[in-house]
């Protein structure tokens, strides 16, 4: 029963930071969960969660991943493919050496293998984390994708650093080698396991789908069970759960995801993933804060203070931000070199590049289930300055996290201006191409259908095949022609929304009015509903895209 008032508790807190979100819009969404987990340990100093770190780990980690890694452009992971691993595996072990020397002699009580423990528990940056803080700030695509391919990939090396170091620290003992060929092993063996689970699931998902066009609940359930079955099995066989996520992750689509699941199951999936997306991202926010008083606690029995912890943790995380800065400015001349040697264009980036870059390092979930995880010596004695271990990470990545909310947006006013290609204009690009081929086949099943059918069949079937080619060949002539060509033809597919818009709505009141003299049952209602919402729903994409293209040729 408490487990289950802690949970509706945790819901209920994101429902608030929802609300005040909507009313504070410019406040990041993490800050203000933040604050609302804080205020709840403040006010019920009682109120104890009960922090497990497997348990976070398995909750949270594996489906926040996932849906990160699925939605992830594979295409750019490709193309950015250099500079994403320089930063998710030369960067952990540059930042483990740096943080682990400065910790050690920021504080003394701490031995230099536990300060390599702490620096590589902060070492992974956090997509989660990342993606939340940046939400609504102009990052140009180019360099959003870098920094979450390299969240994605270096909790793999980060986390393999730390099993090293509180090894080294428990043991007293340390290969260099054995620490490499660790690191081949449990990352190649995640991505394996990651990639032929995946196979399993999708192929079971299309023989499913098979069977059932219209019931799509076990489907979507099954595939909700992929990145926990996928991380469990990892971690069981001794490989990294999380790298495994990813590759499932990754995997998805080129595992024939598209082609061998129905619509209405891909649509229903997108709502549940997304809704599942927000509610485990802000209860992690929400949890961070309700530990930022505890932790406090903590430090009466460590001996420091509260002005001297604040001033080490903003020394570490000040010191995480310069290391980043160095490792860029270090690897450029390495990008120079492949460029001249393929034979593209390369110039040296600008500040607010390489700022936004160093800034981008949000540390997140990684880290505090990476620290609450130390063990005990082998003699049974706690791990030497674990609590002072634990507070220290915790107020890392909070100042983390702030830092970067309210300097990112400082930052990158005008870097939009850098990117060659918008997302937007890609997108518009596909809608066209989809667009003409829609065209194409209604031609050509129409020529077929002619073949089939009498004279009075056939000019119906021309009547109804032109009316169904007449708002595709509108929208082909609003991205051709003259700009005021252009502009009519998005003009008119403007004022056709709208009047869709209003026949929706009318028929939406019309049903309610139906239900209210009890002509139709609420089952009919129902149906009639998700049929009308369906409906608006496409509307409203149509709509954003032609406004966006409107926008567009208005600027220009």
């Amino acid at each position: 029963m408490e487990g289950v008032l802690i949970c509706l508790t945790l819901l209920f807190l994101m429902v608030i930071s929802g609300v005040i979100t909507r009313f504070v819009p410019f406040l990041p969404a993490p800050l203000i969960q933040i604050f609302i987990g804080t205020l709840l340990a403040v006010l019920f100093p009682a109120f104890d969660v009960g922090f497990n770190p497997e348990l976070f780990m398995l909750l949270f980690i594996p489906p926040l991943l996932f849906n990160d890694s699925w939605h992830f452009p594979k295409r750019e992971f490709l193309l950015y493919t250099r500079p994403i691993i320089m930063l998710s595996i030369g960067l952990v072990f540059f930042t483990v050496a740096g943080i682990g020397y400065l910790v050690h002699w920021l504080v003394p009580v701490i031995p230099l293998p536990a300060a390599f423990a702490l620096a590589a528990a902060l070492s992974p940056t956090d997509a989660i984390s990342l993606r939340s803080m940046t939400t609504g700030t102009r990052i140009p695509e180019r360099i959003m994708h870098i920094l979450q391919g390299e969240a994605l990939l270096n909790d793999a090396s980060g986390l393999v650093s730390f099993k090293l170091a509180v090894a080294a620290m428990v043991t007293g003992v340390f290969s260099l080698k054995g620490a490499v060929w660790s690191l081949l092993f449990i990352s190649l063996g995640g991505i394996a396991v990651g990639f032929i689970l995946t196979y399993v699931f999708i192929s079971l998902l299309g023989k499913l789908s098979k069977h059932s066009a219209h019931e799509t609940t076990t489907e979507n359930l099954l595939l909700l069970l992929l990145p926990f079955t996928v991380y469990l099995v990892a971690e069981k066989l001794g490989f990294s759960g999380v790298l495994a996520t990813v590759a499932a992750g990754f995997t998805v689509d080129r595992a024939g995801f598209l082609d061998r699941t129905m619509a209405k199951m891909r649509i229903e999936g997108h709502f549940v993933w997304g809704g599942l997306d927000l509610t485990l991202n802000g209860i992690i926010f929400i949890l961070l804060g309700l530990y930022l008083p505890h932790s406090i606690k903590f430090l009466a029995t460590t001996g420091y203070s509260l002005s001297e912890y604040a001033g080490i943790v903003v020394l570490i995380t000040v010191t995480l931000i310069l290391l980043r800065t160095l490792w860029i400015y270090l690897t450029l001349p390495f990008e120079a070199l492949i460029s001249r040697r393929k034979r593209s264009s390369w110039r040296f980036p600008n500040i607010k590049i390489i700022s936004t870059f160093s800034l981008g390092g949000v540390r997140g979930a990684i880290a505090l289930a990476a620290i609450l995880s130390l063990p005990h010596m082998i003699d049974g004695a706690p791990f030497p300055a674990r609590k002072l271990l634990i507070i220290l990470v915790i107020g890392v990545v909070l100042c983390s996290l702030l830092m970067s909310s309210l300097l990112l947006p400082l930052i990158t006013p005008g870097l939009k201006n850098l990117i060659h290609k918008h997302t937007q204009d890609e997108e518009n690009e596909a809608v066209l191409a989809l667009t003409k081929a829609a065209v194409e086949a209604i031609k050509t099943k129409m020529k077929n259908l002619c073949e089939e059918i009498n004279e009075r069949e056939k000019s119906l079937c021309i009547d109804v095949g032109n009316k169904l080619m007449a708002t595709f060949n509108q929208f082909i002539a609003s991205n051709h022609g003259t700009e005021h060509e252009k502009l009519e033809s998005m003009l008119a597919l403007t004022f056709e929304r709208q009047l869709r818009y209003a026949a929706l709505e009318g028929a939406h009141l019309e049903l309610r009015t139906l239900r209210k003299e009890r002509k139709i049952n609420n089952t009919t209602m129902m149906k009639i509903i998700s049929r009308l919402d369906l409906r608006q729903i496409t509307l409203h994409t149509e709509h954003q895209t032609i406004s966006d293209s409107l926008e567009k040729t208005a600027k220009e």
